[in-house]
């Protein structure tokens, strides 16, 4: 009894839970304790529901797209292990020691010629952009907002650098961790409510600012969140795991592939994804996206080499 009992407590030792609600990496990251539990993945609008309601809401005219019908079935998630996640975006000024120290180089820095997709303020169009790239975003940041122009790939050389440096493991999270953590135990459309004005107050989105500064963007929320393009992490308020900007800002990469048909099959337990794919799952909404797409349950797809000033990501760790 004693023998088992020794085994038992060796084993406890071997895999210790984290406990420390909040902790500081060495480059200065804050890193969130997020806690196992479970929740309903996904939209438990119809994506009837989902289009009508914003039709209504907003006067525009969404069709009952392919993209809403991603979110279904509605399914049961256990998140089993409690893991760190990062409490902001990883901005510019943690990127930068990453480069710094690496001598990386971006998929847009490696384009021919140079340059990224992403929304163009001068032109007031989404295209490519030569010279865009992490540090020349096509509007001013200071190394507080969260680093875009980066590509799924650039953000998992990122953790590999961040696991090596540490001795820890840094990875994107999962689908499921993602949103699991975006909602912070709510069953609404946002964190904030199923009001699509409440994002004004916990995250930037496409705003009255956006309107005011690009007349021809349509289906805006009304309310103005105070930014035309990225804001300073943590500049809204959080949810009731304490993370910030799971909506708007910037969009998160997450590490799983994208399949539009996944949640009808998805185990209950620690989903990681299909186990091959041709884009990777992209979550959380940006400056530049509108509300329909700020939703806790909206997802979708990106090519791996792909950066747009529209896309960042955060980290997780399980250790």
């Amino acid at each position: 009894m004693a023998s088992l009992f020794l085994i038992a407590s060796l084993a406890t030792a071997a895999e210790p839970k984290p406990t420390t609600k909040q902790i500081t990496n060495s480059i200065g990251m804050k890193l969130t304790l997020v806690p196992s539990g479970e929740f309903m993945m996904g939209s438990k609008e119809s994506a009837e529901e989902t289009a009508a309601f914003f039709n209504k809401t907003y006067g525009v005219s969404l069709r009952i797209t392919y993209w809403f019908k991603w979110e279904h079935p509605q399914h049961r998630v256990r998140i089993t292990r409690p893991f760190y996640l990062g409490t902001y975006h990883v901005t510019r000024g943690q990127f930068r020691q990453f480069i710094k120290d690496s001598g990386y180089k971006t998929d847009a820095e490696k384009n021919e010629p140079p340059g990224a997709y992403g929304w163009n303020p001068d032109e007031k169009d989404y295209r490519f952009n030569i010279g865009y790239s992490w540090h020349n975003v096509g509007f001013e940041q200071t190394d507080k907002h969260p680093v875009t122009v980066i590509s799924w790939n650039d953000a998992t050389a990122f953790c590999k650098w961040l696991s090596r440096k540490e001795g820890k493991t840094y990875r994107l999270p999962t689908e499921a961790e993602w949103e699991y953590a975006c909602r912070g135990g709510t069953t609404t459309r946002y964190y904030s409510g199923d009001d699509p004005e409440t994002l004004a107050k916990v995250g930037n989105v496409a705003d009255a600012m956006i309107k005011a500064k690009f007349p021809a963007e349509k289906c805006t929320i009304k309310a103005s969140d105070g930014y035309v393009f990225t804001a300073p992490v943590g500049s809204f308020q959080p949810n009731s795991f304490g993370l910030y900007d799971m909506h708007g800002n910037a969009y998160e990469y997450c590490s799983d592939w994208f399949d539009e048909d996944y949640y009808a099959g998805s185990p209950v337990d620690d989903p990681t994804g299909p186990r091959d794919g041709e884009l990777r799952v992209l979550r959380g909404s940006s400056w530049l996206t509108v509300q329909v797409h700020a939703r806790s349950a909206d997802r979708g797809g990106i090519v791996e080499n792909t950066a747009t000033n529209c896309g960042g990501f955060r980290v997780a760790r399980t250790q």
